[in-house]
């Protein structure tokens, strides 16, 4: 899907479907909704209802000023909204086309690195290019070179995505989050996310219900006025008649 945000305050739909996947069951939409040049834009894609999409390790952004040569770069994903919306933060100059796709998506992009000096230029090429092995193990020497530091919890958090996203091997990706939360400082960003995720492994694709909810109430104590709260409270709403169930059998067997 691809449309265009204006420094006249228009905004367009031009294409609705640019390449082969299907685009219709993704929420776009953009903040503010008639942006002014010089605005600071975020631009949000919920992935939630697609089946091509939900699961993406990686979503990125294709930005264009004349249509034709596009630049690529990644969302992050909005864990204050829970696991399925992606964001990008960008001010706008110009006239400025943008699409929204996975490492499948077939544009014709140019890749601009942020920084010479980000260590994950090389695995977010080698994602790019579907090249698993090669970015695991490039991610795998940043955690072992690192080690202790925030950058190694970051590495190994990239690796239990792409378990997660790219191979549907969950058990593997749900050890990965948690020796991330084990053996790094709760401090660190990548922790907070592998408690979140980890729990919503453990609920939805593993039928770990006790130990999800174990997690989740961790995490309410370990982050007591964090963003995501609201959706942990969800996540623990739905498990609610699990624990009772659970509780119940627990204080039968007495």
């Amino acid at each position: 899907m691809m449309k265009r945000i204006s420094k006249q305050i228009s905004i367009f739909l031009l294409f609705s479907f640019a390449i082969s996947q299907d685009y219709s069951s993704i929420d776009i939409y953009w903040e503010p909704e008639f942006p002014n040049k010089g605005d600071e834009v975020i631009i949000y894609a919920d992935v939630s209802n697609s089946e091509s999409f939900k699961y993406a390790y990686q979503m990125n952004i294709y930005l264009s000023i004349d249509s034709n040569n596009y630049s690529t770069y990644t969302m992050n994903r909005d864990y204050r909204t829970g696991m399925f919306t992606w964001t990008y933060q960008y001010n706008i100059n110009a006239d400025t086309y943008f699409q929204i796709g996975d490492n499948n998506s077939d544009v014709n992009t140019i890749i601009i690195k942020d920084s010479e000096t980000d260590l994950f230029i090389s695995v977010k090429e080698l994602l790019l290019l579907k090249d698993y092995g090669k970015a695991i193990s490039l991610l795998e020497n940043i955690s072992s070179d690192y080690s202790d530091e925030e950058i190694a919890s970051d590495a190994e958090f990239m690796i239990a995505e792409i378990y997660l996203n790219d191979f549907k091997e969950y058990k593997i990706a749900a050890d990965y989050y948690l020796s991330i939360i084990d053996n790094y400082s709760k401090s660190f960003s990548s922790v907070k996310k592998s408690m979140f995720t980890l729990g919503y492994i453990y609920a939805n694709y593993l039928d770990y219900y006790s130990d999800a909810i174990d997690i989740y109430k961790k995490f309410k104590l370990t982050y007591a006025n964090d963003a995501l709260l609201p959706s942990i409270d969800y996540e623990l709403e739905l498990l609610s008649d699990i624990e009772k169930s659970i509780n119940s059998l627990l204080n039968s067997s007495k």
